[in-house]
């Protein structure tokens, strides 16, 4: 999982980088959002958790394709590939970080956001990715939670926002949750939906 480098005659631990998972013959696409400043534990946890409950592949989307940094934990994040109409997730998970301002403010990021977020048998939005999907438009009048920090830009934004870890929408379709906790039980939710549909 991790190795070890020596830095000013110490050593520190070096933690692998996230990334997707390709899995052969996979039952359905869990696509993933990823970005410089992301929050690697909820872009990975998550994602995992709805995989192996429907035996699904996990994809990393960014910018483009290629690494990022991400935090908390510090984690290089790999993009499988850039955005694109031919990308269609099963599941879209839009983690937060510290860069989801830069990611809202790109025009063909929340293009496709939207359109991934249409297509999506379910949505799971975390923390600050709230704020991504609601800059794309996707929680215009639905309730919504996220960072606590952030509700009044998600209001601005044109959600409802609710102090709640986990607010449903769309009949269970798109679920926001305020953090990475909380996204752990939506992420349950979202697999039992994916199995629900087949």
């Amino acid at each position: 999982m991790s190795a070890t480098r020596r830095r000013g005659g110490g050593s520190a631990a070096l933690l692998e980088p996230v990334r997707g998972r390709p899995r052969p013959g996979a039952a359905c696409t869990i696509t993933v959002l990823v970005y410089r400043g992301v929050t690697t534990v909820e872009a990975e946890l998550p994602a995992q958790r709805i995989a192996d409950r429907t035996r699904g592949e996990i994809v990393f989307v960014g910018p483009a394709a290629g690494t990022y940094p991400g935090v908390e934990p510090a984690r290089p994040v790999i993009a499988d590939r850039g955005p694109g109409p031919d990308h269609r997730p099963d599941v879209l998970v839009v983690p937060g970080g510290l860069g989801w301002k830069l990611v809202a403010d790109d025009p063909a990021i929340s293009t496709w956001l939207a359109d991934a977020a249409d297509a999506a048998r379910g949505i799971l939005a975390i923390s600050t990715g709230s704020l991504l999907l609601a800059a794309a438009g996707r929680l215009a009048g639905r309730p919504a939670t996220g960072h606590w920090l952030a509700a009044q830009t998600l209001a601005e934004l044109g959600a409802d926002v609710r102090a709640e870890r986990v607010a449903h929408a769309e009949a269970g379709r798109l679920l926001t949750a305020s953090g990475s906790m909380a996204a752990l039980g939506a992420a349950d939710e979202l697999a039992d939906l994916v199995n629900w549909s087949r």
